[in-house]
């Protein structure tokens, strides 16, 4: 069965826009999701490993759930693997795994 679509009309000819049932459009919503995301990963090599890789990895979920599964999981992947390293850079350079 067709629906109008929010009663949107062509442009071209006038006719009215028609939508089946079971296609729905994936929403593209979260973009700060993203920004923060990756923003967090890079901080979390550098500065306080735990505390932004988890928002990295966070971030990274609501992404998932969000947005898009690949770049969710990609993000979720290098956010678990920035805070192990940036853990352990930080236990190396001034001894202590806070910094």
């Amino acid at each position: 069965m067709y629906n109008s679509q929010n009663g949107s009309y062509c442009q071209n000819c006038g006719n009215i826009t028609l939508a089946h049932d079971g296609v729905v459009a994936k929403k593209k919503s979260g973009l700060a999701f993203v920004v923060f995301g990756w923003l967090f990963l890079a901080i979390s090599l550098i500065f306080m490993p735990i505390l932004f890789g988890v928002a990295a990895l966070a971030m990274g979920f609501m992404i998932y759930h969000e947005r898009s599964e690949l770049q969710g999981i990609v993000l979720m992947v290098l956010a678990a693997a920035s805070t192990v390293i940036g853990t352990l850079f930080s236990f190396i350079v001034s001894g202590t795994m806070f910094i």
